[in-house]
């Protein structure tokens, strides 16, 4: 009898292998049943706190944020992989862009930033005296190309954006939004690109509202040459630009709306264009902690999240709660579960590295650098689940769907290592979410993709599994504060977390 239960359970266990289905132990889903509202409670009240500031990257704020990261990890007994096991913080290295100057000038008559004018990317150049031309949407196609023949190396190309009333002209643009322009302007030897932008005084302003925010260099991008300038231009600061031409921004639309054909004009004036910053290197911390499987050769699994915000604008705190402080204490709560699992002798079979990044609003440099500088090769690495924003529900949600019980999900997979299959089965056999695809479809997918901490290792080849609640209306506004987090929503979407995060690291 001894014998035949012996081989029943060998049996099962193999089919479990060889079926590919990623099922939890019944202890696993009673430990993932015990996720704490009110840890999660505690310590993002602790994070989107006055205390923190906001957390901007490199600033006091950020440092108390990887303490507290750090003193769960401790007590959750997650490994520190530094300074021979004594330290969970990666140092990492940023460069940081002082705004020296930014001006622009028609005709020799300079404007300061803001004043009908706007650097959104904070470009650097040093563009004096350069000629202007106008190429209306910049549409081009084997039969309609508004530049044809036309050579706009060294030029400052000025261009419409506003969708064309013309049905055949509106056809010709296809798919082809603003930043498809862009590039293919600047493909063909563009020094600067201008655009007219109709909303300029509301865009003008939110630029303005954010220029308290440093802008650092991407990595990888220090020492290579400035891209050209993009520049919204406000109605009044065009038709100054096009003033000597007799017309206007407006009569230009309409001529090419009604004519349907191109209105290509080289401009009399010229413009200079001058954004100058200056290179201050920063550091600040990653929090890593690790937790080793019990197979050395199955290598690792990351768990991610951000910890930095946006900070502080005078007296005005950016809290952060559901941007990213969710995401933080969700994987801190995960770090808590694991290590219950771990003590009634449930330990996964590939070591999980627990990973809190600093700098993603700045650009995802915690991350980009950690892809850089990984405790474990990146070809060790099976995957990475990442946790940016959850425990709100987001604007479509919000009046609009009556289901408000869900999570928005990405999965990038090319290696068919059963990451889709382990998040859907850790949702049917617990929290039994809504997971919602509406940002896999391609027209949304770029966006979610390559904005947040998933991405530098996406660029390694590293599949992933992204969740998150969408964008709630206080989206990265001082109004994103803790008592708005419902913490019923937060605990189902971390419980749903662990247990995909176990279906990875075991199957």
């Amino acid at each position: 009898m001894r014998l035949f239960r012996s081989l029943l359970l060998s049996f099962l266990l193999m089919s479990w292998c060889w079926s590919g289905v990623i099922a939890q132990p019944e202890a696993i889903r009673k430990i993932a049943a015990e996720t704490s509202g009110a840890d999660l409670k505690k310590n993002l009240y602790a994070l989107a706190s006055d205390k923190m500031e906001g957390r901007m990257m490199a600033s006091h704020g950020d440092t108390l944020a990887s303490l507290l990261v750090a003193d769960v990890y401790k007590k959750n007994q997650l490994q520190a992989p530094y300074d021979g096991g004594r330290n969970y913080f990666q140092a990492i290295t940023a460069y940081r862009k002082k705004l020296v100057k930014a001006e622009f000038s028609i005709a020799g008559k300079a404007y300061p930033q803001f004043d009908g004018w706007g650097s959104a990317r904070n470009d650097e150049a040093d563009l004096k005296g350069i000629p202007v031309v106008f190429g209306g949407y910049g549409i081009s196609d084997s039969a309609y190309d508004e530049l044809s023949g036309v050579d706009i190396r060294g030029k400052a190309v000025l261009i419409l954006i506003t969708p064309p009333s013309n049905s055949e002209l509106l056809g010709r643009m296809g798919r082809s939004n603003r930043n498809i322009v862009f590039a293919r302007l600047i493909k063909k030897g563009a020094a600067a690109v201008l655009y007219c932008d109709p909303n300029f005084k509301e865009t003008g302003e939110r630029i303005r509202k954010r220029s308290f925010l440093p802008v650092y260099i991407e990595p990888g991008n220090k020492g290579r040459a400035a891209a050209p300038p993009i520049i919204p231009l406000s109605e009044e600061r065009v038709n100054e630009l096009l003033s000597p031409e007799n017309t206007t921004i407006k009569e230009l639309e309409a001529s090419i709306n009604k004519s349907g054909q191109p209105h290509f004009i080289a401009c009399k004036n010229r413009v200079t264009v001058e954004i100058h910053f200056e290179q201050v290197e920063v550091h600040a911390p990653n929090v890593i902690g690790i937790l080793p499987g019990t197979d050395t050769t199955a290598g690792c699994v990351i768990i991610s999240a951000h910890h930095d915000h946006d900070g502080r604008n005078g007296d005005v705190i950016y809290y952060g709660a559901v941007d990213n402080a969710s995401g933080t204490v969700a994987i801190l709560e995960v770090s808590r579960l694991m290590h219950l699992a771990v003590t009634k002798g449930l330990r996964p079979k590939r070591t999980i590295v627990f990973a809190s990044f600093t700098g993603e609003e700045r650009g995802e440099l915690g991350s980009g650098y950690y892809a850089e500088h990984p405790v474990y090769p990146m070809q060790k690495t099976w995957g990475i689940i990442n946790i940016d924003m959850m425990g709100r529900v987001d604007t479509f949600y919000s009046g609009r769907r009556a289901d408000s019980s869900y999570a928005y999900i990405l999965v990038e997979d090319s290696l068919n290592r059963g990451f889709r299959t382990a998040l859907y089965n850790a949702n049917e056999s617990s929290v039994h979410l809504k997971l919602d695809t509406y940002y896999e479809q391609p027209q949304y997918k770029q966006r979610r993709l390559t904005g947040s901490d998933q991405y530098p290792f996406y660029l390694k080849g590293v599949p992933f599994v992204r969740i998150d609640c969408g964008f709630c209306q206080d989206y990265h506004q001082p109004t994103d504060t803790p008592d708005k987090i419902n913490y019923e929503l937060l605990s189902k979407q971390t419980e749903l977390a662990f247990l995909t995060l176990w279906n990875m690291a075991n199957n």
